[in-house]
């Protein structure tokens, strides 16, 4: 009696193309291709929360807003940050009740705003927070982003589809067969994801300002990841 032994891989391709030889319908091969990259941080915007009370007049909670832009507009023209790359956004004043322990309860009017500051130097940027943190700013948000996002995405997703390509090759080879072409590319059953195109962020944080940690040693890197589903054609 003779004893056929058969590799894994083969049996993987199998799985893959159930019955190839009995229906045209199932001569199809279908593999998911996958890409992915660590991109250091180019870019950083700079998020400065501005945040006043006062329990009786709301003027006062208008003034200290405006006295404490002007500060910080102060410091940024000295720092000479161009203006385009700062933005004031509105300030949304409210009412709320203050529960503060061991005191009744009592109204009080609050304000809130945020400065932002973009940046396409880190170094730059590092600078600039420990001015302004020094300053008595200290309420501070920091969000990295890549200038050219896009540009690795599209090249991510066409080596996913490149590495999906050689894995078809060789599962087909497995049961031999070749690829004949493409059915569909990025195109799943129902209810199926189709293709994905992830940024994950390893760097964009909320913090208030320490004094014993670095601003330039926050790790700055994003990990970009590209999935396809083709779906292939075996002759």
């Amino acid at each position: 009696m003779r004893l056929i032994y058969v590799p894994f891989l083969l049996l993987l391709a199998i799985g893959y193309c159930t019955s190839l030889s009995a229906q045209a319908t199932n001569n199809h091969l279908t593999v998911l291709g996958e890409a992915s990259e660590e991109v250091m941080a180019d870019q950083a915007t700079l998020n400065i929360n501005l945040s006043f009370s006062d329990e009786k007049d709301i003027t006062m909670v208008y003034e200290q807003h405006k006295a404490a832009r002007e500060r910080i507009l102060a410091m940024l023209t000295e720092l000479k940050v161009p203006a385009k790359d700062i933005q004031t956004q509105l300030l949304l004043v409210r009412k709320e009740r203050d529960f503060s322990m061991g005191n009744p309860p009592s109204d009080k009017f609050k304000g809130f705003q945020r400065v932002l500051i973009k940046f396409g130097d880190l170094k730059r940027y590092a600078d600039i927070q420990q001015h302004i943190a020094s300053n008595g700013f200290t309420d501070v948000a920091t969000t990295f982003s890549l200038s050219n996002q896009r540009d690795i995405e599209l090249r991510l997703f066409e080596q996913a589809v490149v590495n999906a390509q050689r894995k078809a090759d060789r599962l087909a080879k497995a049961v031999s067969r070749s690829i004949k072409g493409i059915v569909r590319l990025g195109d799943t059953d129902e209810n199926e994801v189709i293709s994905t195109l992830r940024a994950t962020t390893m760097l964009s944080y909320m913090n208030s300002y320490q004094t014993d940690r670095p601003i330039n040693a926050v790790q700055q890197t994003f990990r970009l990841n590209a999935v396809v589903k083709v779906v292939y054609e075996l002759n």
